[in-house]
C-alpha cells in the first residue's frame, strides 16, 4: 500500500476527534469540531457518530498497517517464505 502513512494519519485523526469529543462532552464542555453533530441530530445520535468516528479511525489504522503486500517469513526455522 503506497499511501500507508496518509491512511494511518487519517485513522488516528478520526479516532482522536471522536475520543476527545466524547471526553470533553463528559466533562460538560462543548467541543466545536464535534458539537455540530449533537446540535443537528440530538445527543444520542451525536454520541453514536462519535463512537463511529472512533471505530472508523481504528479500522483505517489497522488496515493501513496490515502487511498483506509484504512477504511473511518463517524466521524460527529456515527463513524461507511461506504462504
Amino acid at each position: 500500500m503506497k499511501k500507508k502513512h496518509i491512511l494511518t494519519l487519517l485513522g488516528f485523526a478520526l479516532f482522536l476527534l471522536g475520543f476527545v469529543g466524547i471526553v470533553v462532552n463528559l466533562i460538560g464542555l462543548s467541543f466545536a469540531l464535534t458539537d455540530w453533530m449533537t446540535q443537528i441530530v440530538g445527543p444520542t445520535l451525536g454520541f453514536g457518530f462519535k463512537i463511529l468516528l472512533i471505530i472508523v479511525g481504528l479500522v483505517l489504522a489497522v488496515i493501513a498497517n496490515g502487511n498483506k503486500d509484504e512477504d511473511t517469513f518463517d524466521e524460527y526455522f529456515d527463513g524461507k517464505t511461506f504462504k
